[in-house]
């Protein structure tokens, strides 16, 4: 039997984990992390399926794969009895520029965008020249991680929380790692191309509030089952963590300037944290030598603000990548089941 460990428990992990799972069923897997759920930072995600990240150094026709399976992947829960268990729903609205800007990667796979006429932008907040209307999804990981979670335990995955110094502690315990440790990486594998990005969100009751809204400035309303996110910063290379209420104020100014009626909203939580950034996602084997053996690490990090929108189908790629290790012959390549 193939003894597997999986590296974090944040959306990459699991989503890794996962398919795994579903094309090695008989492999031992255990996943390892010390945070989970509402301690990843996946969980303060904004969810929308959606690429907020240039990625001139990521190959263009992997980008589109990993941005299809995740869609497809996501589009099956969305219509399946666990959509709300697993916080997927449809959403709708409107990307927003002052200037014309081609539209989203991302659009390509989604249930449909399009240019929005001059009468129409002239109907929305902002005095936006131009602007796409979307019909997407949203992918609410404080829901979503759990779901994944239990799929994943139901099926015998193992779980150990233990902050991990060094990769040589389980390196002869497994035959093949994974690794989705994130900005964690830039330790325990020496990643220096690693940085932070530092996000800041609000989560509101504001339950009227029914529309998506993202403009230029990385603003943007999401609408969830039981909170609205406004949002938001992304601030390169910061690590810092304190809530300054400065940037708040400023998120929530930004917002109510979009939609006015969000004065009114009760705040329920406010999210600070670093999405692990990279030049290009690192997707791959290392092989690496720990006490005169070879072992086989497939890493898959460095999503940034992508996490959500690439996430699963990076999942798939690792498990190909598991399997290719394990029996060092051309697998046939795995299609996600619900």
């Amino acid at each position: 039997m193939a003894r597997i460990c999986v590296l974090g428990a944040g959306v990459a992990g699991l989503s890794s984990a996962v398919n795994i799972q579903s094309i090695l069923p008989e492999a031992d897997i255990t996943l390892i992390a010390d945070q989970f759920n509402k301690e990843t930072t996946s969980d303060g995600a904004a969810g929308h399926f959606g690429m907020n990240t240039e990625r001139t150094n990521t190959d263009i026709r992997r980008l589109r794969c990993w941005t299809r399976d995740s869609f497809e992947w996501y589009h099956k829960i969305c219509t399946s009895e666990d959509a709300n268990i697993a916080g997927i729903h449809r959403t709708h609205g409107y990307r927003l520029w002052r200037t014309e800007t081609p539209p989203p990667f991302h659009s390509r796979f989604d249930y449909g965008c399009r240019a929005l006429s001059k009468s129409e932008l002239l109907r929305l907040p902002g005095n936006y020249t131009y602007g796409w209307e979307l019909n997407s999804l949203m992918v609410e990981c404080r829901r979503y991680l759990p779901w994944l979670m239990k799929r994943f335990t139901d099926k015998g995955g193992k779980v150990i929380r233990k902050k991990l110094i060094s990769v040589d502690e389980i390196a002869g315990s497994y035959d093949v790692i994974v690794n989705c440790t994130g900005l964690g990486s830039r330790k325990l594998f020496d990643d220096k191309e690693l940085v932070p990005i530092r996000g800041h969100l609000i989560r509101v009751k504001a339950p009227w509030i029914k529309t998506l809204f993202i403009d230029e400035d990385d603003t943007y309303i999401h609408s969830g089952q039981d909170t609205v996110v406004l949002g938001g910063t992304y601030e390169r290379g910061e690590y810092r963590l304190d809530k300054d209420q400065r940037y708040y104020d400023d998120i929530m100014a930004r917002c109510c300037r979009l939609v006015p009626s969000l004065k009114h909203a009760e705040v329920e939580r406010t999210w600070v944290g670093l999405r692990p950034w990279r030049p290009s996602v690192r997707l791959e084997v290392e092989m690496i030598s720990v006490g005169g053996r070879r072992l086989p690490v497939v890493h898959n990090y460095g999503h940034g603000a992508d996490g959500v929108c690439l996430s699963w189908g990076c999942g798939v790629e690792a498990a190909n990548l598991v399997k290719q290790q394990l029996t060092k012959s051309g697998a046939p390549r795995l299609v996600s089941k619900l």
